[in-house]
């Protein structure tokens, strides 16, 4: 009896056990929290790296076409326009145009042309893959350039650049604005502003 006491005695309550598994539980969402964020962090460095080579890949489009840009809302549709500029893929096939038998340059050299999005993570550079979007006649397969989180980088306008159709640019910058929707993939409310009030998780190429 006084042995079967002891060993009672020296054990662990319900509530001891309860309490425990709570502060367990409470730990691993710490760590699982602090893994969300280095790893966010890590993909957050990546789209600026990424931006900023598509930011000089589009200056040196522009010095190339006497100063003209290609029109750009940056709508989802809009990854497209800034792909087609950035890797001379006018016909849309995911590989450069040819000129006089010679194949064209890419103006953004660290492109990765995939086609299937469970290999994105074993290339370099900057994603490219055929994806459907929404345009204004409805929905149609565009290759689009995409972001650290699987979503498209999105490209606009200057304010002070004309389209073909003489509408000024709505972007932020006087030239153009490139950006992500960062990892939540919202939106950008901001016209000629550039506070980017309604998601700060927005990477861009402005300030």
């Amino acid at each position: 009896m006084k042995a079967c006491k002891r060993y009672a005695a020296g054990g662990f309550t319900l509530i001891e056990i309860l309490v425990c598994i709570a502060i367990l539980a409470m730990l691993a969402v710490v760590l699982l929290e602090v893994r969300g964020y280095i790893n966010n962090k890590k993909l957050l460095n990546v789209a600026q790296s990424q931006i900023a080579m598509l930011e000089t890949g589009m200056n040196a489009y522009r010095s190339d076409n006497a100063g003209s840009l290609p029109d750009g809302e940056g709508d989802e549709a809009s990854s497209h326009t800034l792909y087609a500029a950035l890797y001379r893929d006018k016909d849309n096939n995911g590989e450069p145009d040819q000129e006089s038998g010679v194949t064209l340059p890419p103006y953004c050299n660290s492109f990765a042309v995939i086609k299937d999005t469970k290999a994105r993570e074993e290339l370099d550079g900057i994603p490219v893959i055929k994806q459907q979007v929404r345009t204004q006649k409805g929905r149609k397969k565009l290759w689009v350039i995409q972001d650290p989180w699987g979503n498209t980088y999105r490209y606009r306008l200057g304010f002070d650049q004309d389209n073909s159709k003489g509408k000024p640019g709505k972007g932020v910058n006087p030239d153009f604005d490139i950006f992500s929707l960062g990892g939540d993939g919202k939106g950008d409310g901001t016209s000629n502003e550039g506070d980017n009030a309604d998601n700060v998780s927005n990477v861009r190429s402005w300030k």
